[in-house]
């Protein structure tokens, strides 16, 4: 039998382009320009930025290099959300928001240069005091260059599927807590450190532990925005997680991050929630009451009765067996992973 031609449907949609502009040291305040664009199907955002620039503004400014989502130098906002500009294709985008117009926007939470251009240079310093790289353990690494230092698959996987990540800076635009507090590490330099620092044969792993928390890491608050904006799927808020474990493990337990982890576990374990009216005191000490009477303040200005005790619901005398089934399950995927 003959093989099937398979002929793709071309579409093409003339549509508006608007992309922010802006001159640092020129404009006062970033502005928008409208191009019209026939954009045609398997069109990058890239592929559309070029054309704009090469047909009817010499002077749109934005990041390029590869083309082939491997450098990550490209990353937009498209619509408000981060991406890689020669990886997007724009009709599907068009055709989503069912509009004949998108927005192209450079990255949140750092200083624009111009255009679509960004420093990048606050995150590549908070990367540095993280060390992200491999400072050799002598017990794991030879001396010699000639012997190799081995390791096994399982010591592999544990960092392996961090090790795709381009630093793109796609998790870092889209973190609410960089927005809120631009002093946070952000997602990427947080999970680079973790690839380093789970590595047997690193031996900086109290040191990134220290910096970690010093630069936030107690500070995201699992929005999970990072891993819906990853190109590569390395969910950085998952790898944030393992390193909040990663540092109690190490003996790095007296911070309000880590004692409000605690307080979760144990509440949940004996109440199936957690024990919201005291908890700044558990995480803050004595500075915590000044929380809890503000909290009960305000309750009691609305007519209602504050209380510092845990509600009872039904089928809380079950929690404990719930919570041991799922610790169980969780200690199964984490051996599988």
């Amino acid at each position: 039998m003959a093989p099937v031609k398979i002929t793709p449907k071309r579409e093409s949609l003339l549509a508006n382009i608007r992309v922010q502009r802006f001159t640092s040291g020129k404009d006062r305040s970033p502005y928008f320009d409208n191009f019209k664009l026939e954009v045609e199907t398997g069109m990058t955002v890239l592929a559309a930025l070029r054309k704009i620039k090469d047909e009817q503004d010499g002077s749109l400014t934005f990041r390029a290099f590869c083309r082939s989502a491997i450098c990550g130098s490209c990353t937009v906002r498209v619509n408000g959300r981060s991406v890689l500009a020669c990886s997007t294709q724009l009709l599907p985008i068009l055709k989503d928001f069912r509009k004949g117009s998108v927005t192209i926007a450079p990255m949140a939470n750092l200083p624009v240069l111009r255009d679509l251009v960004v420093d990048i240079d606050p995150v590549i310093d908070k990367l540095a005091k993280m060390h992200p790289y491999l400072i050799e353990s002598p017990e794991r690494v030879p001396e010699a260059l000639e012997r190799e230092s081995l390791m096994s698959r399982d010591e592999l996987n544990a960092f392996d599927y961090m090790t795709d990540c381009i630093l793109c800076g796609s998790c870092y635009s889209a973190c609410s807590s960089v927005a809120a507090d631009p002093s946070y590490a952000g997602p990427l330099t947080i999970a680079k450190a973790y690839r380093f620092s789970i590595d047997v044969r690193d031996s900086f792993r109290g040191i990134r532990d220290q910096a970690a928390i010093d630069q936030g890491l107690w500070s995201c608050v699992q929005c999970r925005k990072c891993i819906k904006v990853c190109p590569k799927d390395t969910r950085p808020a998952d790898t944030i997680r393992r390193t909040r474990k990663l540092t109690i493990d190490d003996g790095i337990r007296d911070t309000p991050g880590s004692r409000r982890a605690k307080a979760y576990v144990a509440d949940i374990k004996r109440f199936g929630q957690v024990n919201k009216p005291m908890l700044p005191v558990v995480v803050f000490g004595t500075k915590g009451w000044e929380a809890i009477e503000v909290a009960e303040a305000a309750l009691t200005k609305q007519g209602l009765e504050p209380t510092r005790r845990v509600c009872k619901l039904p089928g809380q005398e079950g929690v404990e067996g719930i919570f041991g089934r799922v610790r169980a399950i969780e200690d199964e995927e984490e051996q599988g992973r």
